[in-house]
């Protein structure tokens, strides 16, 4: 494999820059949840975007469902830092700052719960749980880290609810999963295009419920989702040690991890209900990255091992009236990216979310949820080093500086009772 090409190719990895979810994962697959910081989740399973975390609480409606809606997330993810970056004259120093490198997204979902009769339940969902993207400023003079970057995932998925008994009901589904990936960089000296890679792929998953209703106001729901390998495949443009431009075609290995939740539910009165989440997300898998082009074979590019991560959630739903409904959370997210691993395109760290949001039953049928949520990042140092040329020390450049982001994140879903 070309030089310059392991460098695109790792850059598709790092597509997210602060995503919603530590590492590259999306949170957001309803604005319900999102109004509690989606804590409970996978057991409170009021509309049907239950179906995102949870296939076994589908067995607790017995009228077909649907909930459909978008989430707007609104990142500000900003870089400060300088670059050493070799010339022909010696070393020089550079500012690498930039500022708003994350764009604004729209995550769409919508879901379907049909009673098949009284035991079982089908369901269909459409979402996203990975994805998000970066996009480095013209002439950025650590373009050669990362210039540009971008991933999309959409996961169609199908699944069976079966109660066991009042108590007891279990779930499973198979998802459909296609991702985009398009990256890109520069060199420093001229803003030349050094390496840019585009390509898609689709991919299978599965994953297993369970929901246990241990009274009728508390239940607590278990739900985990298999890991996933989305092989993306495409086109390749690179520029070679003289200078010349080639083209190829490749793949990546693009590693979506499994996840667990255990979530708890529990009415305290007939008006205030509290509910909390735990959720892993097996990012220690994430170890190393191989990449391969037709024409140059396979090899490793780099060592990752990222760490398992956990989110823990704390909400509450409050119910004014029969037409109102408030909803409050707080979450911690921590990164699985330790801080020697950390890149400009993947500026990972500890999240706090606090969220709100309101329901409103327009009728006996029909109900309107918001949610909004400010997503408070830390700000961490980042430190990376590469040679422009592999193997050649007197092409060494490095980056030392800062990162900081927060997002804003607002949410609108329609749900249907038929």
């Amino acid at each position: 494999m070309h030089p310059n090409m392991k460098l695109s190719l790792l850059a598709l990895l790092m597509a997210s820059a602060q995503a919603q979810a530590a590492g590259f994962q999306l949170a957001e697959q309803s604005a319900t949840g999102m109004g509690r910081a989606f804590a409970g989740e996978a057991a409170i399973a009021d509309n049907a975007s239950v179906l995102s975390r949870n296939a076994a609480a589908m067995t607790r409606f017995d009228r077909t469902a649907f909930s459909g809606g978008v989430i707007y997330i609104h990142p500000d993810v900003n870089i400060e830092g300088t670059t050493r970056v070799p010339t022909a004259t010696g070393p020089m120093n550079l500012d690498a700052g930039a500022h708003d490198i994350a764009g604004d997204a729209w995550v769409p979902n919508a879901y379907l719960i049909v009673p098949l009769n009284e035991q079982w339940r089908l369901g269909l969902a459409a979402t996203s749980y990975y994805g998000l993207g970066v996009q480095m400023p013209d002439s950025y003079n650590a373009g050669h880290f990362g210039n540009v970057s971008d991933i999309k995932t959409v996961d169609l998925g199908a699944s069976l609810a079966y109660r066991i008994n009042p108590i007891w009901s279990v779930g499973a589904g198979l998802s459909a999963i296609h991702g985009e990936g398009e990256v890109g960089g520069t060199f420093p000296s001229n803003n030349k295009i050094a390496k840019h890679l585009k390509g898609d792929g689709w991919a299978l998953g599965w994953n297993l419920g369970t929901l246990l209703e241990l009274s009728s106001s508390t239940r607590v729901g278990l739900s985990y989702r298999h890991d996933v390998n989305l092989t993306l495949s495409g086109d390749a443009v690179g520029t070679d040690l003289q200078g010349h431009t080639f083209t190829d075609t490749g793949s990546l290995d693009l590693p979506l991890p499994a996840t667990a939740e255990l979530a708890l539910f529990h009415q305290l009165t007939p008006a205030l209900a509290l509910h909390s989440s735990i959720n892993w997300t097996n990012w220690s898998k994430f170890v190393t990255l191989e990449a391969g082009l037709d024409h140059y074979g396979t090899m490793h590019i780099k060592d990752e091992h990222w760490q398992d991560s956990w989110r823990y959630a704390l909400g509450l739903t409050y119910r004014l009236d029969s037409k109102w409904q408030l909803r409050s959370g707080i979450a911690y997210d921590r990164s699985p990216v330790t801080a020697d691993r950390r890149t400009i395109s993947i500026p990972d760290s500890d999240r706090i979310w606090y969220s709100a949001g309101v329901g409103y039953q327009l009728d006996k049928n029909l109900s309107l949820d918001l949610g909004l949520t400010l997503l408070d990042g830390k700000k961490v140092d980042v430190s990376e080093t590469m040679q422009l040329k592999p193997g050649v020390p007197q092409t060494t450049s490095t980056f030392q500086g800062t990162s900081e982001g927060d997002a804003w994140l607002a949410g609108l879903q329609l749900n249907y009772l038929f």
